[in-house]
C-alpha cells in the first residue's frame, strides 16, 4: 500500500532528473500493452526523454515539479506553457502537463494531490489560465484522481495504425 505520509513537493533540479526519466519510463511501460505501436518506445528514448527534462527543468517557462518521501521520489509533473488551437479562445495560454505520474498507482491521493496543489498555483503564476492533462483511457486510478480533482474530460484520442 502505498505510503499515507504527505511528500516534499518543490521545483526540480539537475539532481532530480534521472529520477523523473526512470519513473516516467516504468509507467509508459506500463501504458505500452494498452496501445501497442503508440506507447512504443523510440531506440533512445530514454536519452531523448533525459535531454527533455533537462532543458525543462532549465527553462524558468516550464515547471518541473519532484514530490519527494526521504530519498523516494514518489511522483512529477512537467508542464509547458502553449496557445490553444486558433479556433478556440480559452482566455489566455494553456499548461500542457506533459508528464504526470507516481511512483505507485494507489498514491494518486497522497502525491498527486501534493504535485496538482503545488502545480496550479505556480502555472497561474507563469500566466497560464487553464491545465491540460493527459491520461491513458486504461488509467483508472489517474482518470478518477484527474475527476475528483476538479479537472474535466475535455477530449480523448482513438488511434489506430494506417498500414
Amino acid at each position: 500500500m502505498a505510503s499515507q505520509e504527505r511528500p516534499e513537493v518543490r521545483e526540480a533540479h539537475p539532481g532530480d532528473i534521472e529520477a523523473i526519466v526512470a519513473l516516467a519510463e516504468e509507467r509508459r511501460a506500463a501504458y505500452r500493452p494498452h496501445a501497442p505501436g503508440f506507447w512504443d518506445p523510440a531506440p533512445d528514448a530514454r536519452d531523448r526523454h533525459r535531454a527533455r527534462v533537462a532543458r525543462l527543468v532549465a527553462d524558468p517557462r516550464a515547471l518541473v515539479l519532484a514530490a519527494r518521501r526521504g530519498p523516494r521520489l514518489s511522483g512529477c509533473l512537467l508542464a509547458v506553457p502553449g496557445p490553444s488551437a486558433e479556433v478556440y479562445a480559452p482566455g489566455g495560454p494553456l499548461a500542457y502537463v506533459e508528464d504526470f505520474w507516481v511512483a505507485d498507482p494507489r498514491d494518486w491521493w497522497v502525491s498527486g494531490t501534493a504535485l496538482v496543489e503545488a502545480a496550479r498555483p505556480r502555472l497561474a503564476a507563469r500566466g497560464a489560465v487553464r491545465m491540460v492533462v493527459e491520461s491513458g483511457g486504461h488509467d483508472t486510478h489517474k482518470r478518477a484522481f484527474l475527476w475528483r480533482s476538479g479537472l474535466s474530460l475535455a477530449s480523448e484520442w482513438y488511434q489506430a495504425p494506417l498500414a
